[in-house]
């Protein structure tokens, strides 16, 4: 699904299966950077939990386009 914030900034959030199990990525699409743990800059963020994914969006103001 792609999410976009007030910025423009524009980032993709899919579930994935990983090692065997359920997690969501967020992908940050063109020059839009993801906040890591610990303030790093990275192109993609990958959550173990559905909620934890969801409160990051809402955090950075991320909606559904």
């Amino acid at each position: 699904m792609k999410m976009m914030n007030e910025k423009g900034e524009a980032v993709y959030f899919n579930p994935i299966v990983k090692h065997g199990k359920d997690c969501w990525v967020i992908q940050g699409i063109g020059s839009t950077m993801v906040i890591g743990r610990d303030r790093q800059k990275r192109k993609s963020r990958v959550f173990t939990k559905e909620n934890q994914a969801a409160a990051y969006l809402e955090r950075h103001g991320f909606k559904s386009v």
